[in-house]
């Protein structure tokens, strides 16, 4: 900030030369959501001439991201490239270790904006698949909303033993969602077989989106897409920790657990991007795929409903 002559500097804006710049955090919610805010700022500073970002979300940059992306590049003299591979995307940033971290935090802020865009859009077509109404003289009901509610169930129950980590359940919260509700009793009538209880692990950041829209293969796809372009599930908490192990950098386990109906199911392979067909009429598919084992593959988030999210605390053993 420049003094202009004359002028004294409030109390505020005075600096001392030994001032170190500060970050102060404020939860919204929760004690969980500071504790990966903080474990998230401290990875972001972390020194390192290569930063991976992994989100999905990337492929939804528009050509002004892209060209905010190469303002980047020449401000911080860093090289930033995207990759999306075996379903799974995000961005490198290679450089000097403060520039890249800088740079790192403005990426972050731009795939959060993506993000939330893809979600409010994914809101709309939910909701509109099931409210459809008009009033003339009533003009505002013709935006209806989502509800979508959590409630809290605090435990402290000794729950799994896996490898180096000790993992306490430390809560669940219960989902509810009118709407998701709706679409799921909707294909329920449609795959007639009963529901099976599922589990997905997801990263700290996809929790509230996976409560507003439901299941998306873009918020927890596995390092490997060994059975089909599709949203996974295991059978077992265990094998959702080992299906998606790639998350150690948070603070806490997160797992939804969810009815899904995998109805007519066959063994999948990489390729597929859509359950293969039944017989000769290739509108009568498969409704999901699996490994014929614990993992479990649906190509529409319809067919899964979140019921509640479980929070594991992990201790080193």
């Amino acid at each position: 900030m420049k003094k202009r002559k004359g002028e004294a500097m409030s109390p505020e804006v005075q600096t001392t030369a030994d001032e170190k710049p500060t970050v102060e955090l404020i939860p919204r919610d929760s004690t969980e959501a500071l504790r990966e805010a903080k474990s998230w700022t401290f990875n972001m500073l972390v020194p390192s001439n290569n930063m991976i970002i992994k989100n999905n979300h990337v492929i939804y940059l528009d050509q002004r991201d892209h060209k905010n992306l190469l303002t980047l590049q020449t401000k911080f003299h860093v090289h930033i490239k995207e990759f999306f591979r075996n379903g799974n995307g995000g961005i490198i940033i290679t450089g000097n270790p403060s520039d890249v971290s800088c740079a790192a935090i403005e990426v972050e802020s731009m795939l959060c904006k993506a993000q939330e865009d893809f979600t409010q859009a994914e809101e709309r077509d939910i909701l509109y698949s099931v409210v459809r109404w008009s009033c003339k003289d009533v003009p505002w009901i013709q935006t209806p909303e989502i509800s979508a509610v959590l409630e809290k169930h605090d435990a402290v129950i000794l729950k799994i033993c896996n490898g180096m980590w000790l993992h306490w359940l430390l809560q669940m919260e219960k989902l509810e969602n009118i709407v998701l509700k709706q679409l799921f009793e909707m294909n329920r009538q449609r795959v007639t077989d009963k529901p099976k209880r599922l589990y997905q692990r997801v990263s700290a950041q996809f929790c509230d989106l996976i409560c507003r829209v439901g299941f998306q293969k873009e918020f927890a796809p596995p390092a490997e897409q060994k059975y089909g372009s599709g949203i996974y599930f295991s059978s077992t908490v265990d094998g959702a920790l080992k299906l998606w192990n790639e998350q150690e950098h948070e603070q806490y386990i997160y797992i939804i657990q969810a009815q899904v109906l995998t109805g007519r199911n066959t063994i999948g392979s990489p390729q597929l991007i859509l359950p293969p067909p039944l017989r000769a009429d290739p509108l009568d598919r498969y409704d999901s795929l699996s490994d014929m084992g614990q993992t479990h593959i649906i190509f529409s988030g319809q067919q899964a409903l979140p019921e509640y999210l479980i929070i594991y605390a992990r201790y080193a053993m």
